[in-house]
């Protein structure tokens, strides 16, 4: 790749967001259908990112097995015999199969459905200089969203969604959400 097509790349990342087991395989606690059929893509985009030489974030949840750092309407999933989704150390926290962090990546871990939210993201993309974002991952109305419009808020621009490297639990969920983040400033792709 020519030194020019790396250089417009150069203050842009890439966040994959909770492409984890309990998101993404069925029977996972947290499952989103059609997780499993976006790994394909992800992966391709992570690809594409590497590369560019553009910085690939792994934004992931990771929980006190206790519950004591979730959302309140989620403390449920997290008393006794319940199955406590993507507690730190679990194989449901793990990255699915075929996506891997390379050394030098960085891993990013939040609570809360934004990966701006009470984390260090913000303080890390400014300090590497880093004023867009290209987002994929799960869940759209959810993690995905809240994202997009922290980024927005935080005047990250562009801010571009690969459509097809995200899901929802439906494509109606994932279409409609897509309209209200893109009346944000935010590009579907």
């Amino acid at each position: 790749m020519a030194a020019s097509d790396l250089g417009k790349w150069r203050t842009t990342a890439l966040l994959v967001i909770d492409m984890q087991n309990d998101f993404i395989l069925p029977g996972g606690p947290m499952y989103v259908r059609g997780g499993e059929d976006i790994v394909p893509t992800v992966i391709k985009a992570v690809e594409a990112a590497r590369n560019r030489g553009i910085p690939v974030i792994w934004v992931v949840r990771e929980h006190d097995p206790w519950g004591r750092d979730v959302e309140l309407f989620r403390r449920g999933l997290y008393s006794p015999g319940k199955p406590k989704p993507t507690s730190k150390g679990s194989v449901g926290a793990e990255l699915v199969e075929g996506l891997v962090i390379k050394e030098g990546e960085y891993k990013l871990v939040k609570t809360r459905f934004s990966a701006f939210f009470n984390t260090n993201l913000h303080s890390y993309l400014q300090s590497n200089a880093i004023t867009s974002l290209i987002i994929t991952g799960v869940q759209t109305p959810n993690c995905i969203r809240q994202t997009v419009f922290d980024a927005v808020s935080w005047n990250y621009q562009p801010v571009t969604v690969i459509v097809d490297a995200t899901a929802a639990a439906t494509k109606h969920i994932r279409h409609e959400k897509y309209w209200s983040a893109d009346s944000y400033a935010a590009r579907m792709v």
